[in-house]
């Protein structure tokens, strides 16, 4: 029930309830359902609570406080063919997940997926769930993703479909952003660099 009593029987309701909500000072609120789906279980280590860029109010600063925005490093655009750092790679912007949410996944993945059997992969298990995740949330094709990670086009095909067996096996969805980053454009236009440079053709072989 919400502090009115009001049984909360479904989102509508919720929606309906927090939606109405609003102050004498002119508030309003607006609330929307989201229908992504998200790993449970994670929690956020005293450390990260640190690093945020918060004010915490005289009263009770535990429970009110001010969180400040953080400018997000730029993916520069390509010049010297040389391939993007992972940091770039695994920006919140582009994958739809916080740094401990994929750290979270890739653990989740690993006992089943980093088999480590026969010849060692091109690519560590951690970057074949990047690049999985790159392909279902912005729809970044094998053959980009081969340029990004320095992969051929055969052996990103061969970890996109292995990743996903393992993501559908997990029932975990990564869904598809419904508005493109901002920081995938500059993410084509540095494929674009690298596949026209003579030093970084994508590879056909695995």
């Amino acid at each position: 029930m919400n502090w009115r009593g009001r049984p909360l029987t479904s989102h509508e309701v919720i929606l309906e309830s927090i939606a109405s909500a609003f102050t004498r000072t002119g508030l309003r609120v607006k609330a929307e359902l989201d229908t992504n789906t998200y790993p449970t279980g994670i929690g956020v280590g005293d450390a990260e609570m640190a690093a945020l860029p918060l004010t915490r109010h005289t009263f009770h600063g535990e429970w009110n406080y001010a969180l400040h925005p953080q400018p997000k490093p730029a993916i520069p655009a390509a010049r010297s063919g040389r391939p993007p750092t992972p940091q770039l790679l695994s920006d919140p912007a582009l994958t739809g997940l916080a740094p401990h949410q994929l750290q979270h996944l890739i653990r989740t993945l690993t006992p089943a997926g980093d088999t480590r059997r026969g010849r060692p992969p091109r690519l560590t298990f951690a970057d074949q769930v990047l690049a999985t995740v790159l392909h279902l949330r912005v729809n970044l094709a094998a053959e980009p993703l081969a340029v990004l990670f320095s992969s051929s086009r055969t052996a990103m095909h061969r970890t996109l479909l292995k990743i996903r067996h393992l993501l559908e096996a997990q029932d975990i969805t990564i869904s598809p952003a419904t508005t493109p980053p901002a920081a995938l454009a500059a993410l084509r236009a540095r494929v674009a660099a690298q596949s026209s440079s003579p030093n970084s053709k994508i590879k056909t072989t695995g």
